[in-house]
């Protein structure tokens, strides 16, 4: 019985899911070419209506060995050949795509009718970000285009239109040839590509330096919703001028180049002006380029003109989400626009410095934007200043107080604030939890210096700022906070009243401490906790007996800032003494007048700790029977036992790193630590602990472990760990200070391990060392490549040996 072909629709929803959930998913829709006619009709739109979309060109999701610049490369070849008449492929084109084509096609000729006519699928023009990089390494490397521009004297005539500058110091010449030639291929190729179906495409982006040709066919552009004007990344080449040259010279250059800029800009509001006069409300979103990409000085800023631009364009209609996209079409024509359906703020992408001085301007003159989206339920922006929901507190107190007629409040749900501003954000973090008590469900609070980053701070140093004082969120779920220049603590009496929250992520940049003047907090119950990630001040002073009262924890992670080095990363950690000094029974006494901290001060006060007694010791035998996955680091790795694995046997995954600044932090790996229970109740009858094979932890979903730092593995250590402790063990990461064993051993181990996915070692060997224990290399390497510091690497990757089995 013949089978019925599979219906249109249900190629089509296939595709559609390809190229949304699996970000264009190019082997499959490959395949999907060579299945029939009709399918290979379906699956073509798909691939070339956006040719350029950079999740096309990545590395083959099955195999990992495409190169991305090849695809692209064969797409621009396939597109170029069926252009009709060929003589609108410029010499340039064809010497850097078709040069093995030029017998095959003469100028007059039809392209072959067997092929389908790709270039009609287009709609959409827009290089990804890497592809002008890409072109510039191909241009280097392909001497056949150097030579093609030595012969034709292309530098010379590129010196004359203005485009390299004559001052181009002699050793420089050759690089600045190369960034020339391609950015005058790019050009050449956008007009070629979209020249014959300037009325379907949607989306294009317009190279700065072509963009005449294009305002005199704007008429028909007549579906284009975006335009991207592209300055293909330093058009003018500026950066190649003589650092010697006379300051006259660089003087007269630079207005050159500031005339060059206004001329462009004018060009700029001229295609959009004459693209909304014929096709009216067809445009909706222009992009200029960063204003990094400008060269020169002008009496119009970038913002300016980008404002300018987009007062021309129609206003949003009735938009349920903002992005940065269309950030700057709400802001420019914010009074024209209704914002009572908005329902999701994102502005998580960068937006340029400039932009966000004008951004601010026109927002301080304007009601609160917030305010006025009264469907709200998502924000993420950075903080707009101590009043930013201000206006929100009064509407809760109006609700409060009982007064008729008050608005709805806003229903926001989940939070995403920044800041990169020496101003601490304690106002807006109180108003956010007194106005949206009752439906927050989601905060999250990154608060970075300006031009800062996460850094080396000492725990005895850093001011102490406690966030969560009064507080009162029973429906919050996720919340996080990632500080980086003082100590991170949190008022555990909210945590205790958000009995519903299900991920906590506390992160400060304390690296160097005293363990003896660690303080710990009070215990919480958080009966619904699934992950807990803790790094800096709040791993160290959290009760882990809070662990007690969390049995649905999936996911932990206790770590400290690491440092970060050139030669290596380490983690500061006390000497072995100091972590031995410690009593379980001081916990510290707690004050019922202040917080759980000691400190009666308002959020953003500084605090100096008192040594309140020796550390409480680190147990393990809270109840966690759902704990998937553990990220110890620094000193909660170091006091790790392994005997506690026995209370976790739904464990599939352990990282315990240990790098510290010095020498003294090494842990030994015996078979006693493996073993249930106490050692010294278990002892076979030499003592030695190797006939108890049914005494082991047991962890059956236990498939990776990695290791960093100091770990030494005795002897039998390695086979009981990989065929007793975790039986299905797939993948094992061991870092380059672990020791113990050999990769004979580990070749042994492995071939009797058929669950054995891949093992990751750092070993220093030579490539015929290798070679004789009987790895072969995935890739070829060559001999000059085959050095004792590249296998090292090479072998820490796991990407470039395989066993070779006998």
């Amino acid at each position: 019985m013949p089978r019925e072909p599979l219906p249109l629709e249900c190629v089509l929803k296939i595709l559609n899911f390809l190229s949304e959930k699996y970000d264009y998913d190019t082997d499959t829709m490959v395949c999907l070419l060579r299945v029939n006619r009709t399918i290979c009709a379906a699956t073509l739109p798909f691939l070339y209506g956006d040719c350029f979309n950079v999740n096309i060109h990545l590395y083959s999701k099955r195999t990992n060995k495409r190169n991305p610049r090849c695809i692209t490369f064969q797409m621009i070849r396939t597109l170029l050949r069926q252009v009709h008449p060929q003589s609108r492929v410029s010499d340039l084109l064809r010497v850097t795509y078709l040069s093995q084509d030029q017998d095959d096609f003469s100028s007059t000729q039809e392209p072959p009718t067997r092929l389908f006519k790709y270039g009609y699928f287009i709609h959409q023009i827009v290089p990804y970000y890497g592809f002008v990089s890409h072109m510039f390494e191909h241009i280097c490397r392909n001497s056949p285009i150097m030579e093609y521009a030595t012969t034709h004297q292309l530098y010379e005539r590129y010196v004359d239109n203005g485009i390299i500058s004559n001052h181009v110091r002699h050793e420089y010449k050759e690089e600045a040839l190369a960034a020339a030639l391609k950015m005058d291929i790019h050009r050449q190729m956008m007009w070629v590509l979209c020249q014959d179906r300037l009325e379907s495409i949607r989306v294009l982006s317009i190279p700065l330096t072509d963009i005449e040709r294009y305002i005199d066919h704007v008429d028909q552009f007549t579906s284009l919703s975006k335009v991207i004007f592209s300055s293909a990344n330093g058009v003018w080449l500026q950066a190649y001028m003589d650092t010697h040259d006379r300051p006259e010279d660089r003087e007269k250059r630079c207005k050159e180049l500031e005339h060059m800029r206004d001329r462009l800009f004018k060009a700029m509001v001229q295609f959009v002006q004459r693209h909304t006069s014929i096709h009216k409300d067809v445009l909706r979103n222009v992009e200029t380029p960063h204003p990094t990409n400008l060269a020169g000085t002008s009496q119009h800023s970038p913002a300016d003109i980008l404002f300018e631009l987009i007062s021309l364009l129609p206003p949003l209609q009735n938009p349920r989400s903002i992005e940065t996209s269309n950030w700057y079409e709400l802001v420019t024509r914010l009074s024209d626009i209704n914002l009572d359906y908005l329902e999701s703020i994102d502005l998580t992408s960068e937006i340029a410095t400039e932009h966000v001085e004008k951004i601010t301007e026109i927002l301080s003159n304007q009601p609160p934007l917030l305010q006025r989206c009264r469907a709200l339920k998502n924000l993420a922006m950075d903080t707009l200043g101590p009043d930013m929901f201000h206006w929100a507190v009064q509407e809760k107190k109006q609700k409060d107080a009982g007064h008729r007629h008050t608005l709805p409040l806003v229903p926001l749900r989940s939070i995403h604030l920044y800041n990169n501003s020496s101003l601490r954000m304690a106002q807006e973090l109180s108003d956010i939890a007194f106005a949206f008590s009752e439906s927050l469900e989601e905060l999250a609070v990154y608060d970075w210096e300006e031009n800062g980053s996460l850094r080396s701070i000492s725990h005895a140093t850093a001011p102490r700022f406690v966030h969560g004082q009064g507080w009162n969120l029973p429906l919050l779920r996720d919340l996080a906070f990632t500080v980086d220049s003082f100590q991170l603590h949190f008022d555990m009496g909210a945590l205790q009243r958000s009995r519903a929250l299900e991920s906590l992520r506390l992160h400060d940049g304390i690296m160097i401490y005293n363990h003896r003047d660690i303080r710990l907090c009070a215990p919480v119950n958080l009966p619904h906790l699934k992950e807990l990630e803790l790094t800096g001040s709040p791993a160290l002073h959290f009760n882990l007996d809070s662990l007690y009262h969390s049995p649905c924890l999936e996911e932990l992670t206790l770590e400290v800032e690491v440092f970060e080095r050139l030669d290596r990363n380490y983690f500061h950690m006390p000497s072995p003494e100091d972590l031995e000094w410690e009593d379980s029974s001081t916990l510290g006494s707690m004050d019922p007048t202040t917080d759980d901290y000691g400190s009666s001060g308002a959020p953003g006060t500084t605090q100096e700790y008192q040594s309140i007694g020796k550390r409480p010791r680190l147990t393990w035998n809270w109840y966690l029977p759902k704990l998937c996955k553990l990220y110890l680091k620094a000193v909660f790795a170091f006091r790790f036992d392994f005997q506690w694995l026995q209370q976790l046997q739904n464990l599939q995954l352990i990282h315990l790193d240990t790098r510290s600044d010095d020498k003294v932090h090494e842990r030994h790996i015996t078979l006693k630590d493996l073993l249930r229970g106490q050692p010294e109740q278990q002892q076979d009858e030499d003592g030695s602990g190797q006939n108890l094979s049914g005494q082991y932890v047991n962890l059956p979903k236990l498939e990776s472990i990695k290791l960093d730092g100091q770990w030494v593995f005795e002897e039998k250590v390695l086979e009981a760990l990989c065929f007793v402790v975790a039986p299905n063990l797939r993948y094992v990461d061991l870092e380059r200070d672990c020791v113990g064993y050999t990769l004979q051993e580990w070749m042994a181990l492995s071939r009797r391990m058929p669950c054995m996915k891949k093992i990751c070692l750092n070993l220093p060997l030579s490539f015929n060392e290798v070679q004789e224990i009987g790895l072969i290399p995935k890739l070829k390497l060559p001999a000059r490549d085959r050095d004792k510091k590249l296998l090292e690497y090479s072998l820490y990757s796991g990407s470039f040996y395989d066993i070779l089995e006998p």
